[in-house]
Parts: structure tokens; sequence; C-alpha cells
């Protein structure tokens, strides 16, 4: 079979001319006799394209079924990780806390500027319906009433004045200047008499407090008000509106931090000098406050500066002026205003009463600012302490003198504070030469805060 079958076929290199060439060889009458091995010979070249196919086919097969393998297994796992529907449920209402939550947050940030106005018939803001000139004498008589009840809330009243010692004793301190520290008395220097001393003592377990309507500026200016423009006359309604819902911060901190006192002696808070928006308080007769830093927006007016004390927003700061730590400055969002405080308190209360100062507190509001809208009640703390000193109170000074303090050590503190309003909430009633005013900061400055 050898001789007559010249087959000379490598099946592992297989050639299908090398096949056929090898077949025109091939005796064909000889190969009857092996025809029998026909169907063999053809499943042994069948196994062989097979095996050869196999050999080519088996390493993108086994690729496949790696990449196969590895996606059942992601999917395994995913199928494992992926939350049942009450865990989606679950998870849906917890997101929808979130967004309620930033909604009450942003609602309560609003409501902090929205206040009662000191005058609502007339209507004065944001541009009167009323033309005539005298609605503005009728805004600051209401404002100085406003003030005075502030003084009410607290109980407080000045220590007694020459005039009031003379008309009380007969008898007068020769030693007495003229350059006392509110508009209308004197203070005095050198030893006083015994009747004299009695009366300020008097005064003194009388009251809880000391203070005067003529701590805030804007009550005397409102006194005697001349009319100039229209726009100047919004320009000052506004501006002593938004002076007074910070005295009445201060108050509101005077009135709680003094709570169940009935004379100064006993209480923590014994004197309030005065708030500025122009610069230091300072008292006239002392030099207790010189040098004492002022921030962008004020000057260096006294506290009984006949002056206007205007609350400047603060929107750039240079190289004379310190930027406070808070970094804020006013922009679309916010409307920020630095103002001075000093107070003569108990040693021991000064911590306390930066604290209260700064704290939450409850005010009311009228919807749309309106004299019939409903009236809703909020919370604010609008006020950072931005720079603090303190001094002890030289008792024989003369800006001391008709004042008793008690036994305890006093200081005089002095503070310089920011006040962050929502724009939000009350430019909807800004009059429009302060909206003018109060735009967004100066080129090349970077508003923070919010």
């Amino acid at each position: 079979m050898a001789k007559n079958l010249n087959l000379n076929i490598d099946l592992k290199n297989l050639d299908v001319k090398q096949l056929v060439g090898s077949l025109k060889n091939v005796n064909f009458t000889s190969m009857k006799k092996y025809s029998s091995l026909f169907p063999s010979i053809g499943l042994l070249l069948v196994a062989g394209v097979i095996f050869i196919l196999t050999l080519l086919m088996g390493g993108a097969i086994s690729k496949k079924m790696q990449q196969s393998v590895r996606a059942a297994t992601d999917i395994r796992s995913k199928m494992s990780q992926t939350p049942s529907e009450a865990e989606v449920a679950e998870a849906q209402q917890y997101y929808q806390k979130y967004v309620e939550d930033a909604a009450r947050v942003d609602a309560m940030g609003i409501k902090t500027s929205m206040r009662e106005l000191i005058c609502y018939n007339p209507v004065i803001f944001p541009d009167p319906v009323d033309k005539s000139t005298q609605i503005y004498d009728r805004f600051g008589s209401q404002y100085r009433d406003a003030i005075e009840k502030l003084m009410e809330r607290i109980r407080a009243k000045d220590a007694p004045s020459d005039a009031e010692i003379r008309s009380r004793t007969g008898t007068g301190n020769p030693a007495a200047g003229e350059g006392g520290f509110f508009a209308g008395r004197t203070a005095s220097t050198g030893p006083l008499s015994a009747t004299i001393d009695a009366f300020c003592l008097q005064r003194a377990d009388e009251i809880p407090v000391y203070a005067n309507p003529e701590c805030f500026n804007w009550y005397g200016f409102w006194e005697k008000y001349t009319y100039r423009s229209k726009d100047q006359a919004l320009m000052d309604c506004w501006n002593s509106q938004v002076a007074c819902w910070i005295y009445e911060d201060v108050i509101r901190t005077i009135e709680v931090f003094n709570a169940g006192s009935d004379k100064v002696s006993k209480s923590p808070v014994k004197r309030l000098l005065g708030v500025s928006f122009n610069g230091p308080v300072r008292i006239v007769s002392s030099a207790a406050t010189d040098g004492f830093m002022s921030l962008p927006g004020m000057g260096n007016n006294p506290v009984n500066s006949q002056t206007q004390d205007i609350p400047t927003y603060v929107k750039s700061y240079s190289v004379y002026l310190p930027v406070p730590w808070t970094g804020r400055m006013s922009n679309e969002e916010i409307d920020v205003i630095h103002f001075a405080l000093s107070v003569v308190v108990d040693a021991k209360s000064m911590v306390p009463f930066m604290k209260e100062l700064c704290s939450a507190k409850p005010h009311t509001f009228r919807e749309k600012f309106e004299q019939n809208g409903k009236e809703e009640t909020a919370s604010h703390n609008q006020i950072t302490i931005l720079q603090y000193q303190h001094q002890p109170v030289v008792r024989d000074n003369s800006a001391h003198t008709y004042y008793r303090y008690g036994k305890d050590a006093v200081v005089q503190m002095d503070l310089v504070c920011e006040y962050v309003f929502n724009r939000k909430a009350y430019d909807v009633i800004k009059p429009a030469p302060i909206k003018a005013l109060s735009g967004a900061p100066a080129a090349g400055q970077t508003p923070v805060g919010g």
C-alpha cells in the first residue's frame, strides 16, 4: 500500500496544493483494494481540520469565556448591592428632608431682616404716597417716641445733672465743667458735698442702669429736623431706621442681662455710654477710648457729634483700614454695617455680656411690611464682635462724677461690632437712593460671607 499510495501529506502543516499534487500520483486501480480504508482516512482528515481550527480558535474562545465570567461576577456583585424598593423609598425621604431643611434655613435667614418699622402711617418706604414734607416730621416724632420706649424697657435714667442737683439741693458744684458726655448736662470734678452724694446714691438705687436717649445720635437728629430734598429725607429715614434696629438689639441685651435687678449696684450692666456708626464712642472729658482703632465705614466722630451718624454699608477695604477677621463685605446677598458700642459693666460680666450681645433675639414683623399685614414672630442673630478692649473705671474721673456703680470693680468695655442684613428680606422697602449706594462691592474686591 505504501508503494502504490504515494501520499506525502503532513497533516500538521496541511497544504491544499500538496494534497492535490499527491493525489495525481495515486494509482486508483490499486486503491480499490483499500477502498474500505477511505472512511477512516476521511475521519482522520476531518479530525485534523477540527484539531487545527480548535488550536486557532481556542485563544479567542478562552478570552470570551473569561470576559463572560467577569461580567457575571460583576452582575452578581451589583445585584447584591442594589437596594430594595423600600430602601430606595427611605433614601428619597431622607433626601427630601435635606431639601426641606435647606429651604427652612433660607426662610429663617430671610426673616432675620424682616423687622418692625418705626412708621407705617404715613408710609415712608420705599417711596411715600403722600408727597408733603410734613410726613418726615411725623416720622421723626414717632422715631423719638420709639427711642424713649427703648429706655423705658430697661427702666433707665441718666445720673443727676447739675441743673437737677441745684434744683434738688439748692447747691451746685463750683468745679463743674461744660464738656459733659450727654447734651444738656455737665460733668463735674472735685469733691462733692454729702447732700449731692446722697442725691446721686438715691438715683442709683431707683434705676437698674444709667442710660439716656441721647446715647443714640439719631434721637437728637430728629428733634429739630430740617427738610432739604426728597432723596435726602428718604436716606435720613432709612439710615435712622437701620440704626434703630441695631439700637433695639443693644437694649434687648441689657434688658435680658439685667433681668431681676432693681438698682445699679446689683446690675451686671451699669451704664450704656452709647452706640456710634461714625467712630468709637468717646466720653468727651475722658481719654479712655483714645486710640481705639476704627474699622471701615467708621470715621472719628464722638458719639455726641452733631453730624449725622450714618450706618455705612461696608463695600471695600484699603491699606488704611484693617480687614476684620470675618472678611465680610456687602454684596448682592447681604448688607454689612459696622458699629461701636461702649458700656460700663461689672468686671465679672464682660464675657457673658458679649455672649448675650451675640445671641439670638426674638422679634416681630408684619407681612409685606404693611400696617395691616399679618403679624409674625421670628428670631435673628446678626451681631458679630470684631474688636474688643476694656479699661478700669476711674470713679473720680469727671465722666463718672455723678454716677454710683456699687462697690464691686467695674470696667468700661468698648466693642466694634458687625451687623449683617439679608437683602432678599428688606430690599423690597429700601428707597432708591439707598439702593444706589448699597450695590455690589467695588471692582477688585472679593466679597465673602453670606
